[in-house]
C-alpha cells in the first residue's frame, strides 16, 4: 500500500488549512454538563474540551486518513472535510452531540458503506485490573502484518495509545501500512496527527509519538505516570480495522484477515 502522494501526508490536525475548524465549542459543551450532567462551575472551571480540529482532532484526522486510504472517492477526503460531514450528520454539535460512537458508524455513512469498521480490541489501558499489552500481543496488528502488501490495501489500523479514558491523555494514529512492523515487534511506524512537520532521515514510530507527547504535555505526562501507562515499553491502549466493502453488496473484505489473526 502506497501513502498518497502529498507533500501533506500524513494529515495533521495543526495543518492550518483545518486547524482552526470547529468541532464542539466548549462555552455550550460547559452549558451541557452544567444544565444536564449536574456539574458545578467549580468542576468545569478547568475545562479544557471542545473547540478545534487542531485541538481535538487526532480521531477525527485519523479517520479521514482511513477514508484517503480505502474510500472510492479517497481523495476528497481530508480533516476538513470529515469534520464537516460528521457535523452535518449530527456525529457531534457544538455542544458535543454523541460524540462517543464517532468511529464506529461515521466511515460507513459518510462512504456508503464502502468502507466499515470490520473489528476491534480494547484493552483498557491505565484501568484497574487489566494488564498491559504490546503490539506484539495484538491478534489484529499480528494479523495485519502477516498480509501481503497486496491485501493489505483493503485495510487500515488504527490504534489508541495512553490512556483509556479519553478525557485529554489519550492519542490516536494509524498504523504505516508501508511498513507495519514484525509480528514480535512492540514498536512500529506510524501516521500520526500530531507528529512535528520536518523533514526525518527515518520513520516516525509509536516510540516518537509516545516520547513527543511526554515532553511536551505536563498534565499528560502526569496521569500517564499516575495511571501506570508503560509509554517507554510502548503499550498499546485499543486497536481498529476497517475495511473496505466489495460493491454490489456481495461481501465485506474482512475475512481474509480473520485467516490472518487465526493462523497468528
Amino acid at each position: 500500500m502506497k501513502r498518497p502522494h502529498s507533500a501533506r501526508w500524513p494529515y495533521r490536525q495543526a495543518d492550518p488549512k483545518w486547524a482552526n475548524d470547529t468541532m464542539s465549542l466548549k462555552n455550550k459543551l460547559i452549558g451541557v454538563h452544567l444544565a444536564v450532567n449536574g456539574k458545578t462551575l467549580a468542576d468545569v472551571r478547568d475545562w479544557e474540551w471542545g473547540d478545534t480540529i487542531g485541538t481535538d482532532g487526532c480521531l477525527l484526522t485519523c479517520l479521514a486518513m482511513t477514508l484517503r486510504l480505502l474510500a472510492t472517492d479517497g481523495a476528497r477526503w481530508t480533516p476538513r472535510t470529515l469534520n464537516r460531514e460528521a457535523r452535518k450528520l449530527l456525529y457531534y454539535s457544538d455542544a458535543g452531540l454523541s460524540i462517543v460512537p464517532l468511529y464506529a458508524d461515521l466511515l460507513a455513512d459518510v462512504s456508503d458503506g464502502s468502507v466499515q469498521l470490520c473489528v476491534q480490541e480494547q484493552y483498557f489501558a491505565g484501568e484497574k485490573g487489566h494488564p498491559a499489552r504490546f503490539a506484539s500481543q495484538s491478534s489484529l496488528i499480528r494479523g495485519y502484518r502477516t498480509l501481503s502488501p497486496a491485501k493489505r490495501l483493503d485495510f487500515a489500523v488504527m490504534v489508541k495509545i495512553g490512556t483509556h479514558d479519553d478525557t485529554f491523555a489519550s492519542h490516536y494514529v494509524l498504523v504505516d501500512p508501508d511498513q507495519p512492523g514484525l509480528p514480535d515487534e512492540d514498536d512500529f511506524a506510524i501516521l500520526d496527527p500530531d507528529q512535528p512537520k520536518r523533514k526525518r532521515v527515518r520513520s516516525w514510530c509509536v516510540s516518537d509519538s509516545y516520547r513527543w507527547l511526554h515532553d511536551q504535555r505536563q498534565d499528560i505526562r502526569t496521569e500517564w505516570h499516575k495511571q501506570g501507562i508503560r509509554w517507554k515499553k510502548n503499550q498499546l491502549c485499543a486497536v481498529w480495522a476497517f475495511a473496505r466493502w466489495r460493491k454490489g453488496g456481495s461481501r465485506c473484505l474482512a475475512g481474509d484477515l480473520f485467516r490472518a489473526v487465526t493462523d497468528c
